[in-house]
């Protein structure tokens, strides 16, 4: 975690962070050191950080604590202090002096069923996309649509179909009942799988391997709002009166009927849109402006910086064919790709990661076919390990 990114943060952007939400969430000692080390190095942002822990209390009932201003406040001063005993006292006396600062900071009770329950209508959907438990296996072999606490719909099938109608949800061979579903349903689509879902509204998206989808069981009468974590390529059916929006870790897209492919995986570092047709405006995390893309632009975000260049937008969403074509891509991209797409593990040498290359693959075929086609490309060589998974080294 970087604290200098925090410097232009606002209250409520403060709410879009996954580290401040785990920090609130768990109270962690880990986090509660550097949330200390923030507000030390950055003194201008003790009434933010304050503002936002009111924020998140405001919008997220925890078995009814509550926590005052001054509470608020004694618990930044806190942090603070923490800083300065660790720099002096011996383990054991951190721990104790943490364990004593734990008790006055408020602990929030965190549990699936309060995530998954009736009542969080009123819950931002990417405050509740981002408070959701980590601990998901995306090697996993079975796509997932996490309807509530006690119903979870496990999918067999290589590419699974979901598909939301007036009072039912249809889910491959799987019928549910809309009235057994929660306010907000997360699709988990782990590596080596694909889904297509057709959303409450007639809006359709794939959903490639490795990517969590969440959305409302049925969309508001005022708004529509989804959040990404992965790659989605998406078919919004147009409504003037309800704008569709997107919301990513890094931004958020607006739109009102069109076609584009969004690639924001948490775990990367650079984001994409790519646009098919129509229009849509990105709001940027890092930026004030937004950012209006036409057909065949694509833009890009990388570490507060961002792109906009015309490219072949149909090259982006061959993926929902089984193909993909790149051009001066690094190996280490390629092979995220293929991990993904295919859900096997392969290990990279750090040495061969920035070589660049050109060319289409047909995801059709298997892994040793098409890292055979890389070695031909490039000057590397690969091995299967005995437990399925791969590596790939410099040739010797």
């Amino acid at each position: 975690m970087q604290a200098d990114k925090y410097k232009s943060y606002t209250a409520t952007d403060f709410l879009k962070d996954k580290d401040f939400l785990r920090w609130q969430l768990f109270n962690g000692e880990e986090d509660m050191l550097f949330w200390g080390r923030v507000i030390e190095e950055y003194p201008a942002l003790r009434s933010r950080v304050e503002e936002g822990i009111v924020l998140y209390k405001d919008n997220i009932r925890f078995n009814d604590f509550k926590m005052s201003r001054p509470e608020i406040s004694e618990s930044c001063v806190s942090l603070q202090n923490l800083i300065g005993k660790k720099k002096k006292q011996n383990t054991r006396r951190v721990i104790l002096s943490i364990s004593a600062i734990a008790a006055s900071i408020a602990i929030f009770i965190f549990s699936l069923p309060f995530i998954f329950n009736k009542d969080n209508n009123g819950l931002d959907i990417a405050t509740f996309a981002q408070t959701l438990p980590d601990g998901i296996d995306l090697y996993s072999s079975d796509t997932k649509l996490i309807l509530s606490e006690n119903n979870t719909v496990v999918l067999n099938n290589k590419e699974s179909s979901i598909q939301y109608e007036e009072d039912a949800i249809k889910a491959d061979d799987n019928f549910i009942l809309k009235e057994e579903s929660s306010p907000y349903n997360q699709l988990i689509t782990p590596y080596g799988k694909r889904s297509t879902i057709t959303l409450s509204d007639g809006t359709k998206a794939w959903v490639n391997a490795g990517s969590k989808l969440t959305y409302p069981a049925e969309f508001s009468k005022e708004k529509r709002e989804i959040y990404v974590d992965g790659e989605i390529y998406i078919e919004v059916s147009e409504d003037k009166k309800r704008p569709f929006v997107i919301k990513t870790r890094q931004m958020d897209i607006n739109v009102l009927g069109t076609k584009f492919n969004v690639s924001a995986y948490e775990a990367d570092k650079e984001n994409s849109v790519v646009l098919l047709s129509g229009s849509v405006s990105i709001s940027p995390g890092t930026h004030n402006k937004n950012i209006i893309l036409k057909p065949n632009q694509m833009y890009s975000g990388l570490e507060g910086s961002h792109s906009v260049e015309n490219v072949d937008a149909s090259i982006h969403i061959l993926w929902t064919r089984g193909l993909y074509q790149f051009e001066s891509e690094k190996l280490d991209n390629i092979v995220t790709r293929l991990e993904r797409y295919y859900g096997i593990r392969i290990e990279c040498d750090a040495t061969i990661a920035e070589l660049k290359c050109s060319g289409k693959l047909d995801m059709k075929d298997d892994m040793n076919k098409l890292l055979e086609e890389l070695s031909r490309a490039l000057p590397i060589q690969y091995q299967q390990n005995t437990d399925g998974s791969y590596t790939i080294n410099a040739i010797s």
